[in-house]
């Protein structure tokens, strides 16, 4: 019987591990092979392309990014033919296979990790034996058991990091990679609380495929371990061997457990650690006790705080800072504090992400408890619960636009540092809080938009509060390019008139001279400001290696005499 695989990724750059891990333990055995789509692409087109495979069974792997889209592809795909048999997998179906059962035309459902269940599965249909096998449920035969599959067991078959057809995008892919499985901790909105247990993978299995990446063109290495720095032995064990083998452009995330780390290990890195080689994921979630009690999350904060602080003071690892909006008993106002505990630790980038209440998770059996209203359809996102209101959350989310374009993106750096320095220190919070309704109410775009219009809102927001930054950012501004824009986001020149002066300014031997200029590098590298009557500002954009240099000289206009 001919198998496919397949699942629809969130973006064009993931990869899923899972497949491969089903693949590499069942290719030896069975007809089957695996496919990659997004959840962008036509449906219809992934459907016929299935289809047209002539495949006996098709697997799909099921999250809640993709669960609509492939409900509708299981529709199309048993419409094309009846007989085929689908199964399921993945988080979103696993805790819950009787509803998918139900409501869905698929055949079978796999919960936990399916490696070698899968292949249990496949010889059972080719034989035409009754499927009676842990954790696997069909129609009328549910099995709530959670498989796990041995890390010894798994680092024997062929790896899923070394495949051919990997080869020729690794370079723009996101390469996920597992040192361990399970999870240690119950919070009680994360599907990770329900696994029992961590395994880790033996070390010079890992060893070994961490150099074949490291020798690969991969880029970005993402760690999917839980909590990566759960045992000293093994997190130093990886460490070490990343660091005495590092190789420029390539980057690694890990998702870290702050309160765990020891002075020790901040010191190590701190000390040997390339600059932008690692990234640490850190979920703080909330800094309000009753609210991680609430939901067993274990947090020292002020250790945690103290912790990240000496990260930051290293100055060689990000620092991508988690918080979760609507969790039981933080209020706006303790959301708020919450925010700006977690924003002071001066993390890159800070992500505010709203409850989603996930099959199988107790918040989401308790829901009524905390007085939840939640969205029935994935990703199951809160609506509101006893202690903040709908228009609360909807006011958070318009905070959290403004964070993603004015703070985690990185393009107003200089301008986010002077606001927090002065009008806005210590309420951060109010901040992207007061933009974001300033954005509401002027109705601006969250799609579609240009780098310029960007720039022009922050502007009118700040202008209206009194706050005049426009030189700060104008250099923000200019520090997004590599080379001279096109224009400035406020021209006060004019195309013709800015041409002129650029040619006249190319004539000034003098001032070419003290620069170290051409009349060439002057007229089409450089982008031209007006200060006032007399007086210019010249932003030049210099080729320095493989970066951009830029140099910002002020220019004095004479009568019939221009100098420096």
């Amino acid at each position: 019987m001919k198998t496919i695989l397949a699942t629809l990724n969130a973006k064009y750059i993931h990869t899923s591990l899972a497949l491969r891990w089903l693949y590499v333990a069942n290719k030896d055995r069975f007809d089957i092979s695996f496919r990659e789509y997004t959840i962008k692409e036509n449906i219809e087109k992934i459907a016929q392309e299935l289809s047209d495979t002539g495949s006996d069974i098709i697997g799909l792997s099921v999250y809640i990014w993709n669960v609509s889209h492939t409900k509708e592809l299981v529709r199309l795909l048993k419409e094309r033919n009846p007989q085929l048999i689908i199964v399921l997998g993945g988080p979103e179906v696993m805790y819950e296979p009787e509803y998918f059962l139900e409501n869905w035309n698929i055949d079978y459902v796999i919960g936990g990790e399916g490696e070698f269940v899968l292949g249990e599965l496949l010889e059972t249909l080719e034989n035409e034996i009754p499927v009676q096998i842990a954790g696997v449920s069909s129609k009328g035969n549910i099995n709530k058991v959670i498989v796990q599959a041995d890390p010894e067991k798994l680092a024997s078959l062929d790896s899923p990091y070394m495949l051919e057809e990997d080869k020729p995008e690794i370079g723009n892919k996101l390469v996920y990679f597992e040192t361990s499985r399970g999870c240690p901790y119950q919070c009680q909105y994360c599907l990770s609380s329900l696994e029992k247990g961590v395994r880790y993978f033996p070390q010079e299995y890992i060893v070994k495929n961490l150099r074949y990446l490291i020798e690969s063109d991969a880029k970005q290495i993402k760690f999917l371990d839980r909590t990566f720095n759960l045992n000293k032995e093994h997190t130093h064990m990886v460490f070490d061997y990343l660091i005495a083998n590092y190789r420029p452009n390539l980057s690694c995330q890990f998702e870290v457990y702050a309160d765990l780390l020891k002075d020790e290990t901040i010191t190590y890195l701190n000390t040997h650690l390339p600059k932008d080689y690692f990234r640490f994921e850190i979920g703080i979630q909330s800094t309000y006790e009753p609210t991680n009690v609430a939901v067993k999350r274990k947090q020292d904060f002020p250790l945690l705080a103290g912790n990240v602080k000496k990260i930051m003071q290293g100055g060689k690892i990000d620092l991508h800072l988690d918080l979760i909006a609507g969790l039981p008993y933080e209020t706006f106002d303790r959301f708020r504090k919450s925010f700006n505990d977690v924003f002071a630790l001066g993390g890159k980038e800070v992500q505010l992400g709203f409850l989603k209440m996930l099959r199988g998770t107790n918040l989401r059996r308790f829901a009524e408890k905390y007085g939840y209203k939640y969205d029935e359809d994935a990703p199951y996102e809160i609506e509101y619960n006893a202690d903040i209101s709908r228009t609360e959350l909807d006011r958070i989310h318009e905070a959290e636009h403004a964070l993603e374009k004015f703070w985690n993106s990185g393009r107003f750096v200089q301008t986010m540092e002077a606001l927090f320095a002065d009008k806005y220190k210590g309420r951060y919070f109010e901040f992207f809080d007061e933009l974001g309704q300033f954005y509401k109410e002027k109705n601006y775009p969250h799609r579609g938009y240009q780098l310029e219009d960007l720039f022009r809102y922050l502007h009118a927001f700040l202008i209206m509060k009194g706050i005049d930054l426009f030189s700060t950012l104008r250099t923000d501004y200019y520090g997004n390019f590599t080379r001279r824009p096109q224009g400035f986001w406020e021209d006060t020149l004019g195309k013709q008139k800015r041409k002129q002066l650029l040619y006249q300014i190319g004539q000034d031997k003098a001032f070419l001279k003290k620069y170290n200029l051409t009349r060439k590098i002057v007229e089409k590298q450089t982008a031209l400001d007006y200060i006032s009557d007399n007086e210019l500002l010249l932003t030049i954009f210099l080729a320095d290696g493989d970066k951009a240099k830029r140099l910002s000289v002020g220019y004095v206009l004479t009568e019939g005499h221009r100098k420096q």
